[in-house]
């Protein structure tokens, strides 16, 4: 039993290291230079403008600008981020979650529930499942039912499986009647953005419980990230 626990512990530490080493490479990249200048990330270059006809009027859209996006820089966000959301990648989020309330024992562990919650809200099931804006209705059923307005966290999926890493025919047929491509890819970058924030959020936690001395890495030599 005492060795089981050192082996779950040993793997525990390995899944931290790696997502520390990854989580630093995902947030220096294409996103960070795309986040506005208040540092919160909400538009990414995305200009929405709305315009009231008269002083006691309804408003409507008067502007709606999406940045210029290159699909490649797209691209390499996704590889980049793809480890947080994937089952099988040891730097899947709730896993993540999970190992880090192993390492600081049983009281911190219930401590960090809701962080495991907040990642729940975002990342399940090996996928990302909380639509930050609906992007488009099927009119016809591809799958999913007809009728069916579509979040950007279901066009991501979409998107990502369909055309980015692989070409899977009932995706590509779901994205080709929900919108132009370009709007399919700004809705796939809010989500990656999102998903960025949690990872970020989770990164945090993990260097407070590691100044703090919570647990520690000391069992191998790879070398860890600083915050």
């Amino acid at each position: 039993m005492g060795n089981d626990g050192g082996n779950r512990e040993q793997t525990a530490r390995r899944r931290i290291k790696k997502f520390l080493a990854r989580s630093e490479r995902a947030s220096s990249g294409p996103i960070r230079e795309l986040r506005d200048t208040n540092g919160n990330g909400a538009d990414l270059g995305i200009n929405i403008e709305w315009t009231r006809d008269s002083p006691d009027g309804e408003y409507y859209l008067s502007k709606f600008e999406l940045p210029a996006l290159d699909p490649r820089l797209l691209d390499s966000v996704i590889v980049d981020c793809r480890v947080f959301f994937a089952m099988q990648e040891d730097c899947y989020l709730p896993s993540v979650v999970a190992a880090l309330r192993q390492l600081v024992g049983a009281e911190r562990s219930v401590a960090r529930k809701p962080l495991a919650a907040y990642v729940g809200r975002v990342v399940k099931n090996g996928r990302l499942v909380a639509p930050i804006s609906y992007s488009g209705r099927l009119e016809s059923d591809n799958g999913l039912g007809p009728n069916r307005l579509l979040g950007d966290d279901q066009i991501a999926m979409d998107y990502i499986y369909g055309m980015a890493l692989h070409e899977d025919d009932e995706r590509l047929a779901r994205l080709e009647n929900v919108s132009d491509l370009d709007s399919v890819r700004h809705g796939v970058l809010l989500q990656m953005n999102q998903l960025l924030h949690v990872v970020e959020n989770v990164r945090a936690q993990v260097f407070n419980d590691l100044e703090k001395g919570y647990f520690s890495l000391d069992d191998s030599n790879v070398e860890v990230p600083t915050g």
